[in-house]
């Protein structure tokens, strides 16, 4: 009982109004030290994201350095090597050592004319990669098409590296300037190892004291797989800094190594001071108000000190480009030096004037100023080309990206635009439309070129060969029989080069297709070297050919491609081999499960070292004295290695055999789908199906109507001549002819179109086979979709040509 007395006096002596002050200071103390603690933590807060900030700039200029150090030796190697394309692998390989110098980071440098590798450095590391061809390669094509057709540097990755490791793959697009043209020739792909740019780049440095993640694969930017770093750094509020590249961006993101802070460091510390101090009542009112103050300078100091950092941060990163900082109606607060250097205007006539009237032109398009007015509204980030006018009037190109700048409550406080000028890049594409469109009509006109000169050679050869075979038929003087047979010899070998050349022109164009068809592989390599029996047995030499066993029986590849290629290979050898004989040896290829390798032996001149250089090579052979000696275009062998290369093989001259010369052909066929390929079946000639035929010839040219009545002359039948196709179209329509023969290129109006308004008459509708001196499948194609009934090449062969007509009006009487 006196206890509890006590008590109670106590607490109504504290209760009195002397002791009120007291209370109130306390409790102002009290609410003090919790607004003290909060405004403590989020000065660490801030003075730790400066410090990100800070070391983040750092660390994306370090990046940024290093890439575009390495970007700029490897150009600096293409311009070297654009005064030499042709240098040997040796030079090749001491200038990329001179220009590379200690930078270990280059883990290959391969040169790709025409998109094939044929130089590499450092070359024994790397020279298995010699001939590579991004032509075929499906994992590396579309980005070499893209280097070449965009004409500008890319930088892929990162990728893993067959050798081990992974690696960034820088592709540089090299132009070809000689002869006072600019051409693209080819490209140089670097391979940089992704972990030597990092150690350099010092992102692997163990004194970080931020948490890193690299986004952007493939130089995609914000947008791009994350390649690099801890992927959570991506999901705490990182800071975020583009890293620019010549081609695309990647983005940098950070956090401190610990996370973001959550209270000050020395929280307990704090409150204990402030405990104290609310237990004893000695910290006066003022004291505190002015801890406030000073609180309330530091926060402020931190911000200007942090919106300085990030506006430094944003010149030293875009310092080459104009950058203008605008207010988000439009108005310029500041521009930098690079904004002068471009647009001509100095910081004082700038800033306060409207963005685009300043800088837009009377050839600005509207649309794209509205557009650009819409997303500056919306608050977007925003990238465009625009034409911008310099203080001297000029009209300029400029690339633009607008970055808007929001406060924590998502408004915006100003606009960042950043600009470059492309007036150079707008031109150079202006220049490369251009010069696509004259390459364009370069190849239409090559392809016209060749069309009209398949033409007027084999018009008048049809004249040659088929006056010739009609003069064998005859009865002759031996001596006279060989003067026919050399015509008719000189007319073929004419022929084969015409054919030649349009093959080669082909495969050149990319036009010459390859067709997949099941075929027995004996009989298709058995009957491409009877062909050539006859010739050796003239020459008096030996003609073998040997099969290995384990070959297989049905093959699905070009049966006439193989045949064409085995035929110039076997024929080479026997026009080079003058004693001793040619072996033709069929083996599996080892290096693909159906691969088939065919081997040519000959025991004639054979090749030296020097002319081997060049055997391939277009128009040429070993020497002029050979040319002389044996005759030739030198197309057979390039046209063979190329339609090999097709077939997913080639053909290479052997280096181990003295007695002559040896080639080997190799082809990727595939396994027999079904049955095999049918030969076609030659159908026998029936005399009968002419008797009494009214056969219509539109034809212009006088020989080649001449031919045609001698060809018939022996046959009951009414040859009717016109010379044009509007005659044909006539007669079609006053008589009802039994079959016609009709030119595709004659005056007034061509076979082709003839053919057409014939298809279109009311009348009982002839067989119309088409005669052309023009060998492309697409003429075939043209005259099947005419209307045309079948397609006879010129020059024309008697016997095909009765069997067309007796054919024809064999399934005419049928029907």
């Amino acid at each position: 009982m006196p206890l509890t007395n006590s008590l109670w006096t106590m607490a109504r002596s504290l209760a009195g109004r002397s002791y009120l002050p007291s209370f109130i200071a306390l409790a102002v103390v009290v609410c003090f030290a919790v607004y003290a603690e909060r405004n403590q933590t989020f000065i660490t807060k801030q003075e730790q994201r400066a410090l990100a900030v800070s070391e983040t700039s750092r660390l994306r200029a370090q990046i940024e350095g290093y890439v575009s150090a390495d970007i700029q030796l490897v150009r600096g190697m293409i311009a070297a090597l654009s005064a030499d394309l042709d240098m040997s692998q040796e030079d090749y390989s001491f200038l990329a050592q001179q220009v590379m110098g200690t930078h270990q980071e280059f883990l290959n440098i391969a040169l790709a004319p025409d998109l094939v590798v044929t130089r590499v450095y450092p070359y024994e590391k790397n020279k298995a990669a010699l001939g590579l061809d991004y032509n075929k390669n499906e994992a590396q094509r579309a980005a070499a098409y893209r280097v070449r057709d965009s004409g500008k540097m890319v930088l892929a990755g990162p990728v893993n590296l067959v050798q081990g490791g992974t690696g960034f793959i820088g592709r540089f697009p090299v132009w070809d300037t000689r002869n006072g043209q600019r051409r693209f020739w080819g490209l140089v792909a670097a391979v940089i190892d992704a972990d030597g740019l990092y150690q350099n780049a010092g992102l692997l440095d163990q004194n970080l004291t931020i948490d890193v993640a690299l986004t952007g694969k493939d130089g995609t930017g914000a947008e791009g797989a994350l390649f690099f770093g801890n992927p959570t750094v991506l999901d705490d509020a990182p800071i975020l800094m583009d890293i620019q590249l010549p081609s695309g961006t990647w983005q940098l993101a950070t956090r401190p190594k610990e996370g973001w802070a959550t209270a000050s460091d020395d929280v307990w510390g704090t409150r204990i001071f402030f405990f104290f101090v609310g237990l004893l009542i000695f910290v006066p009112t003022f004291a505190a108000g002015r801890l406030s103050d000073t609180r309330r300078s530091a926060i402020d100091a931190l911000k200007r000190r942090e919106v300085e950092l990030e506006r430094l941060s944003l010149v030293a990163k875009h310092a080459s480009d104009s950058i203008i900082l605008s207010t988000p109606d439009g108005k310029i607060q500041w521009v930098n030096a690079g904004f002068t250097r471009m647009m001509g205007y100095s910081s004082k006539e700038a800033v306060g004037q409207h963005v685009g009237e300043l800088l837009n032109s009377e050839n600005t398009n509207p649309e794209t100023i509205q557009d650009m007015i819409n997303q500056r509204i919306q608050g977007n980030r925003f990238h465009c080309q625009i034409i911008n006018k310099t203080k001297d009037g000029r009209d300029i190109w400029v690339g633009t990206n607008i970055f808007p700048i929001k406060d924590d409550d998502g408004n915006i406080t100003m606009n960042i635009g950043i600009e470059r000028d492309i007036t150079r890049t707008k031109q150079y594409e202006k220049e490369l439309a251009e010069a696509k469109l004259v390459a364009e009509k370069a190849d239409r006109a090559k392809t016209d070129f060749l069309a009209n000169m398949s033409h007027e050679i084999r018009t008048p050869m049809n004249g040659i060969l088929g006056m010739a075979d009609l003069l064998s038929e005859s009865a002759i003087s031996g001596e006279d029989r060989q003067c026919v047979d050399t015509i008719r010899d000189s007319g073929h070998a004419l022929l084969k080069i015409i054919n030649d050349i349009l093959d080669l022109s082909r495969l050149e164009s990319g036009k010459l297709e390859i067709s997949d068809v099941n075929f027995n592989l004996r009989h298709c390599i058995d009957s491409a070297v009877e062909l050539l029996r006859h010739k050796a047995d003239q020459k008096g030499i030996s003609l073998t050919l040997d099969y290995e066993d384990d070959l297989p029986t049905e093959v699905r590849a070009d049966d006439g491609r193989l045949r064409q290629i085995i035929v110039n290979l076997v024929g080479n050898a026997v026009k080079f081999t003058s004693s001793g004989g040619v072996r033709v040896l069929v083996k599996r290829d080892e290096e693909s499960e159906y691969g088939i390798k065919v081997e040519v032996f000959d025991t004639g001149i054979g090749i030296t070292e020097a002319q081997a250089q060049h055997i391939f090579d277009r128009f040429s052979q070993a020497d002029a004295a050979t040319t002389r000696a044996f005759g030739g275009t030198g197309l057979g062998l390039t046209i063979s290695s190329m339609l090999a290369r097709r077939m997913g093989g080639d053909i290479a001259l052997c280096t181990d055999y003295d007695d002559g010369a040896c080639f080997v052909a190799t082809i990727d066929a595939k396994p027999a789908i079904g049955s095999p390929k049918k030969e076609p079946e030659i159908s026998s000639f029936a005399s009968e199906h002419l008797e009494g035929a009214r056969i219509l010839l539109a034809e212009d040219n006088k020989t080649n109507r001449l031919l045609v009545q001698k060809y018939l002359a022996a046959f009951d039948v009414e040859l009717i001549e016109v010379e044009n196709g509007l005659q044909a179209v006539e007669f079609c329509k006053a008589y009802t002819p039994d079959v016609v023969l009709m030119d595709m290129s004659m005056p007034e109006l061509d076979g082709v179109e003839a053919t057409r308004i014939i298809r279109s008459l009311p009348i009982p509708q002839p067989p119309i086979v088409a005669l052309t001196a023009n060998a492309f499948d697409s003429d075939r194609d043209m005259c099947l979709e005419a209307g045309m009934d079948f397609f006879l090449s010129k020059p024309i062969n008697k016997a095909h040509l009765l069997q067309a007509l007796s054919t024809q009006l064999e399934h005419r009487k049928a029907s």
